[in-house]
């Protein structure tokens, strides 16, 4: 059964991320290139609210609520509530770039903040039945979600129609999944209750959303500082050498999603060092899987994938494999972090990670090498990774003293 959920979750978070990438790739073939910057900038502003939402809601019921029978009615409802409380900045950010875009522009802005509400409170449903041990629930919202919104809006381009009616249809399936999930979940958001639950669990909810805010700013901020050393071509060839190991992002966070609440409901017992085990060879052999094939991608296949940005990017792969193989410990040691509500490491290991990466990449990129810039972002995850290692070895060794003093005393 265990075991049937996670292929689910896996499932789940990889219908979602296709989904996604269709309503993009559409976007950009509809669009011409100045009304597709708008909408990359709106969507990165939804992305970032999104993924905030994730780390304030989502990641605290995986933490709190994953055991069975922590959910209940009124924490469903308040939950949903919570939701809808970062939906109201996520709307109100994007309504902000619609009063400073003029025309066409403004109107596709408004769109997206007309969206974000529907998109957040379906995401935050997903996160609700996986904890209920549910995630086949989670996989038919989503596939609905897809199986409306992908054929529309592929017609709709294929008839020549412009982006702001295509994205309503992406916006139509979005609403329909909503819809679908709160008559599965048999709840409606209850915002004042939302309130007073972020509250009961600020100790999670504010941390996790810190560690997100420090991660993603230190992140977009280098890539803005190595435009000056660097140039606008050499950091297109990182994130172009970043965009052939993007599955591993899917994947890596498709595992903590699944594993924390089969970790949660195994707590103290055989059970969780079995799940970790094997949540530490999936991902590994995925990393090291996809890693080879990048590594062995015959020219042709890079340049029909990333164009003339190919060249740039091609010696960018041997540091962003090792990149990604120094992100299997990561992962893991955070999805065991979170499991066992050790929030003092997973904070120290992420905040390092930040720090890491703000600096490491900008020290590298002073020699004017891109290819030394990106051993600066594999040298930031492994000593994140080494940091929590070792940060987790004190803490099992201190308990191990304050146990052993705790015995000789009661002697």
């Amino acid at each position: 059964m265990g075991a049937l959920r996670r292929f689910a979750t896996f499932a789940d978070q990889g219908v979602s991320s296709v989904s996604n990438f269709v309503a993009v790739a559409v976007a950009a073939n509809v669009a011409g290139t100045g009304e597709f910057g708008q909408f990359s900038l709106a969507y990165a502003g939804l992305l970032l609210f999104l993924g905030a939402q994730r780390a304030f809601v989502g990641e605290t019921l995986l933490v709190r609520y994953s055991r069975t029978g922590a959910l209940n009615a009124q924490v469903i409802a308040a939950s949903l509530g919570g939701s809808v409380l970062v939906a109201v900045p996520a709307a109100l950010f994007l309504l902000g770039g619609a009063g400073l875009a003029e025309g066409q522009d403004a109107l596709l802005w408004m769109i997206m903040a007309l969206a974000a509400p529907f998109i957040l409170l379906q995401d935050s449903l997903r996160y609700l039945f996986i904890c209920q041990g549910l995630p086949a629930r989670a996989l038919a919202i989503d596939g609905l979600w897809a199986g409306l919104s992908i054929p529309a809006m592929l017609l709709a381009a294929n008839a020549g129609w412009s982006l702001v009616p295509v994205l309503l249809w992406w916006i139509a399936g979005a609403v329909a999944a909503l819809v679908v999930g709160l008559i599965l979940a048999r709840s409606v958001p209850a915002v004042i209750a939302g309130a007073r639950w972020l509250w009961l669990n600020r100790d999670c909810a504010f941390r996790y959303l810190a560690e997100f805010a420090a991660l993603n700013a230190s992140s977009f901020a280098v890539l803005y500082l190595l435009v000056f050393p660097l140039g606008a071509a050499g950091v297109g060839a990182l994130r172009a050498a970043q965009l052939l190991f993007s599955p591993l992002n899917t994947v890596f966070g498709a595992v903590k999603t699944a594993i924390i609440p089969e970790l949660v409901r195994s707590r103290g017992t055989a059970a969780f060092r079995r799940r970790m085990l094997e949540a530490s060879a999936v991902v590994c052999v995925l990393a090291v899987a996809w890693g080879a094939a990048v590594l062995l991608l015959p020219d042709a296949a890079g340049e029909f994938v990333l164009g003339d940005t190919w060249s740039n990017a091609t010696e960018l792969r041997w540091p962003y494999a090792v990149h990604y193989l120094a992100m299997v410990p990561y992962t893991i040691m955070l999805a065991y972090f979170r499991a066992s509500e050790a929030n003092r490491l997973s904070t120290l290991m992420r905040a390092v990670l930040a720090g890491l990466t703000l600096v490491l990449p900008l020290c590298f990129a002073l020699t004017e090498s891109v290819a030394a810039t990106a051993w600066g972002f594999a040298g930031a995850v492994a000593l994140a990774s080494v940091c929590g290692l070792l940060s987790l070895v004190v803490r099992r060794r201190s308990r191990a003293e304050a146990a052993t003093a705790q015995q000789v005393s009661s002697r």
